[in-house]
């Protein structure tokens, strides 16, 4: 009796130590690190963003957390002021700008000692608004639509918690607006945007 009591708490013992382990493996690979950053970003495509705006151009700031081992979660936002090109496309834009919040997974790839890629998929958000220079109101439209990308990553302190980042990512833009003709309908709601980005990552 005394010897299968004995057994039993080895066991329990056994696998409480390697729980412990492997939770303390798990936690060891959680990092998080805050991004200040600058954008720019370009309209591609037959659409009416191209058409309208040369480019977006803005600041934000973004936090990324790495859960397990090179995987993680993170946000970015984004406020963008536009260029215009051609505002009559909606009644003549006064002062047009847009809030974007991108959500993302990321995985990184370490290149060399101070060198690294992140590979990034995720979602974007879009709200545009703009008042009319005649007065008569003011545009608004919010849509979202899948990104993807990647940003090279080198650090510049002896410790690895300074870091400049250069990224680049492609970001889909859906909006449901419907037209008997599928080609308007198309032209009105969707565009793809290519972008880029600095930003100055502080890990922690």
């Amino acid at each position: 009796m005394i010897k299968k009591t004995i057994l039993f708490f080895f066991v329990i013992f056994s696998i409480s130590v390697s729980s412990q382990r492997r939770k303390q493996s798990w936690t060891d690979d959680v990092r998080s690190s805050i991004d200040p950053h600058v954008k720019i970003m370009l309209p591609l495509g037959n659409n009416f963003l191209k058409d309208t705006f040369d480019y977006f151009y803005g600041f934000g700031i973004g936090g990324n957390l790495n859960l397990y081992k090179n995987f993680g979660i993170g946000v970015e936002y984004t406020y963008f002021l536009a260029n215009i090109k051609d505002g009559d496309k909606f009644g003549y834009l006064g002062a047009p700008s847009m809030n974007n919040f991108d959500w993302y997974i990321f995985h990184k790839d370490k290149i060399a000692e101070d060198f690294f890629v992140e590979e990034i998929v995720g979602y974007s958000t879009y709200r545009m608004k703009s008042p009319y220079l005649d007065n008569s109101g003011k545009f608004s439209e919010g849509n979202g639509g899948l990104n993807f990308g990647a940003k090279a990553i080198y650090t510049i302190d002896n410790e690895g918690f300074q870091q400049v980042v250069f990224g680049t990512k492609l970001n889909f833009y859906n909006a449901k607006i419907g037209n008997q003709n599928p080609d308007i309908a198309d032209y009105y709601s969707k565009a793809l945007f290519l972008n880029f980005s600095l930003a100055y990552r502080y890990n922690f």
